[in-house]
């Protein structure tokens, strides 16, 4: 291989993890030093391995394809991606045809031999069932969050915080809250309601100006009567928490 480019990526969580930009650069010089190859160019993401749509990855895939490297290689083939099925796409329908190897500098094999094609979907099967496995242990963590009645998933409504505990309390946004319902209450519409908050200058969740539909949004908020609802999994799961409850109703 006369032209070898490498490619380094890190997820936020993994800089601390061993799989840092350095602790990869290093291994890809190490190979290079050891099979007499110069690394011509480098590429890199600090993005999720789950996604292809990387920048970095795809300004690599584009200068395969008009055939400036001989070779790629990676710190570990789930740098490239931890889906099997993406893993094996870029190989065959873009690598492959351009006469490109795919190099694992860790792994010790290359596309170029049956064996090192076996190797990879091997390796590739157990990067994609760890995947799985913290896709699940995520989704377990969301759902005994909800269960115990915090916020487990979305933006948090207007309203509410989350305290250094990371738990979901009133903030002091919640008064805006009350006050609509209050005005609701009084039978002003949503248009009217929005125009009052508008005039006054008050300010929405982000930032912006007030619509009949942002009251809307607050008015039918199951979370402002104190009910915590989750869709995790395809499973609802609810928990009420009166203390939570901002809706103004309670003001009488």
């Amino acid at each position: 291989m006369d032209q070898v480019a490498a490619y380094t990526r890190i997820s936020t969580h993994e800089q601390s993890d061993g799989y840092g930009r350095d602790t990869q650069r290093t291994k890809i010089e190490h190979w290079a030093d050891l099979n007499d190859v110069e690394v011509a160019d480098w590429y890199g993401d600090t993005a999720s391995g789950g996604d292809t749509n990387r920048p970095g990855l795809q300004d690599l895939l584009d200068a395969v394809e008009r055939g400036e490297y001989d070779g790629v290689v990676v710190y570990k083939a789930d740098r490239l991606s931890r889906s099997l099925k993406d893993l094996l796409t870029i190989i065959d329908d873009v690598l492959e045809p351009c006469g490109t190897a795919f190099v694992s500098a860790t792994e010790q094999f290359d596309t170029s031999t049956p064996s090192g094609r076996m190797f990879l979907q091997m390796i590739g099967s157990f990067s994609e069932f760890e995947r799985a496995l913290i896709t699940e242990r995520m989704r377990e963590g969301r759902r005994e969050k909800a269960q115990d009645g915090g916020h487990a998933t979305g933006e948090i409504p207007l309203g509410y915080e989350k305290n250094g505990n990371g738990e979901l309390v009133l903030s002091d946004h919640g008064e805006t809250v009350r006050r609509i319902y209050r005005m609701r209450d009084q039978g002003e519409t949503l248009r009217s309601i929005a125009d009052t908050l508008n005039d006054e200058g008050v300010e929405t969740k982000r930032g912006g100006d007030w619509h009949a539909s942002t009251v809307r949004y607050i008015l039918n908020n199951d979370k402002y009567d104190g009910l915590m609802r989750h869709e995790i999994g395809g499973e609802t799961v609810e928990r009420d928490r009166p203390d939570l409850a901002i809706n103004g109703h309670q003001d009488g």
